[in-house]
């Protein structure tokens, strides 16, 4: 496996966050229903430039659904409006589940929005198969400010079958880690957890031990989701459910032995009574709410959902004492690792809908759109919010102002994606520390995105009966010994077989596999 480490070793590998009060299918269609060549944004007659065009773009906004401001308060959508002479619309959903539901029973309508930034390459993949989307090939010269804000593998990143139907969207590297109450250690006078095993002796503690002394047995060890327990939990024991190299091959974690054993930590974890009964389920801020109210001593989170300047103030309201600390390195029973990245990861995938392109005015509208996005005054309006509100420029560079909070909502508007390193060191400075230490886990480098589902495979129906099944095993349900079983029909019935013969040859064509 290779490992990396994203800056020096010697940084502290637990931050207490107590001592910074941190701010931060339709019918598909036939080849003549889109427009057949580019469109002109620049060159279009004065009539057609003066016509005010609607656009809807469709993306996941997980907890920001709930938090945009109304219309007549939103500054982005206003500005974006009389820039560029559109009346925006964005559909957000608050989870990658009900973004799928959602586009599936739209597409099933004939009723696409005119963009959709897609979370995950298998959907994005499903829809390019649909033949609704718009290749780009012949409006890249169009998309050129984009594609060079974004950089040299915008297209092939997301590549299926030598053709272009979206731009990729740079990644980011925010890591689901444990984050634990240091003052319920304190209080129980614990040592900070060094290895997984400790991690789950103070999840005990904190149900058991009565960690906020108010003489109640009413908290528990570990909330967060069951996808990020699961797979920090198969990381330490060193195998993914992914494609990823072990001891110099390519290897499928579905089939290698550790997977067992992380299953049979799972069971013991599960049925331990240390982890919210509600880990399955939680949606939105359900788990943060626990974990903020006192209800839970340990969250699997990233910094931004902790450390940012209104998380703080919400735990510090709910308890002033309360104090975070993020663990950024662990040792398992069989690996130091604690993050995946695909060695193709983008952030998101922006594709434009095919009945999008057969008008031609609102094609080089949402070209213009996702190029003023890109750069320039419209990429500090979606970074960082109106210049003299919310951010101020000295040197050229921007400072956010004591407003920022504000523009808290803008992220969903980055329709190319954002300068990380620029973005994060801006917006918060005072958060620089938890985001360098972050960066210092283990991280597994996978394979799966180069990958692109052969024809025969139904890739949504395999996931499916893969998740429900693991799901039986993980809490126990199913018994371990059927596992061999389990493998054996996800392969025959479902044609998993023929998945992993495709991304195997695949992969060594592109010379990643031996």
């Amino acid at each position: 496996m290779k490992q990396k480490k994203r800056i020096p070793a010697e940084l502290a590998c637990v931050l207490t966050a107590g001592l910074l009060l941190a701010a931060c299918g339709g019918s598909p269609q036939s080849d003549s229903s889109a427009t057949e060549g580019p469109g002109s944004s620049t060159d279009a007659p004065a009539d057609t430039r003066a016509e005010k065009v609607a656009i809807e773009v469709m993306r996941v906004g997980w907890n920001t659904t709930t938090q945009m401001p109304k219309e007549q308060d939103n500054f982005v959508k206003k500005t974006l409006d009389e820039k560029l002479n559109i009346d925006l619309k964005m559909t957000l959903t608050s989870s990658a589940d009900e973004f799928i539901q959602k586009l599936n029973i739209r597409a099933a309508g004939s009723d696409l929005p005119d963009v959709i930034l897609f979370n995950g390459r298998n959907e994005f993949q499903e829809y390019v198969k649909k033949n609704i989307l718009l290749d780009l090939e012949p409006y890249k010269e169009k998309l050129k400010p984009a594609a060079d804000a974004i950089g040299d593998n915008v297209y092939s990143r997301v590549e299926v079958n030598g053709k272009h139907y979206a731009i990729s969207l740079n990644p980011q590297s925010n890591w689901n880690l444990f984050w634990i109450r240091k003052d319920w250690l304190d209080k129980l006078q614990l040592p900070v957890p060094e290895t997984l095993d400790e991690v789950f002796e103070v999840a005990k503690a904190f149900t058991d031990q009565d960690p906020d002394g108010n003489n109640k047995k009413d908290t528990f060890g570990i909330t967060g989701s069951l996808g990020t327990l699961v797979h920090l939990i198969n990381l330490q024991h060193g195998v993914a459910d992914a494609l990823y190299i072990k001891d110099g091959k390519m290897v499928n974690g579905m089939f290698e032995p550790e997977m067992k054993e992380a299953l049979a930590y799972t069971q013991k974890v599960l049925n331990s009574g240390v982890v919210d009964p509600e880990i399955a389920s939680n949606k939105g801020d359900n788990a943060k709410d626990k974990a903020f109210q006192g209800k839970a001593g340990i969250i699997i989170s990233d910094w931004t959902q902790i450390m940012k300047d209104n998380e703080v103030e919400k735990w510090k309201g709910a308890n002033p004492d309360a104090e975070f600390l993020m663990l950024n390195k662990l040792q398992g029973p069989k690996a130091n690792i604690l993050a995946a990245m695909d060695k193709s990861s983008v952030s998101g995938i922006v594709a434009i809908s095919r009945q999008a392109a057969q008008d031609e005015t609102k094609l080089n509208r949402i070209f213009d759109l996702i190029n003023y996005t890109a750069s320039g005054e419209g990429s500090e309006l979606v970074q960082f919010g109106q210049e003299g509100v919310h951010f101020t420029k000295e040197n050229g560079k921007p400072v956010i102002t004591d407003r920022s909070a504000e523009a808290a909502f803008t992220w969903v508007y980055q329709l190319a994606g954002r300068p990380e390193a620029e973005y994060l060191s801006t917006k918060f400075a005072k958060q620089i520390d938890y985001i360098q230490v972050s960066e210092q886990v283990e991280v597994l480098d996978t394979y799966n995105g180069f990958v692109v589902f052969p024809q025969n495979y139904n890739a949504a129906d395999a996931d499916r009966f893969k998740n429900e099944e693991m799901l039986k095993f993980q809490y126990g349900r199913t018994k371990l010994e059927q596992y061999d079983s389990f493998l054996e029909k996800l392969n025959t019935t479902f044609k998993y077989q023929i998945f992993q013969d495709s991304a195997m040859k695949q992969l060594q064509e592109l010379g990643y596999a031996e």
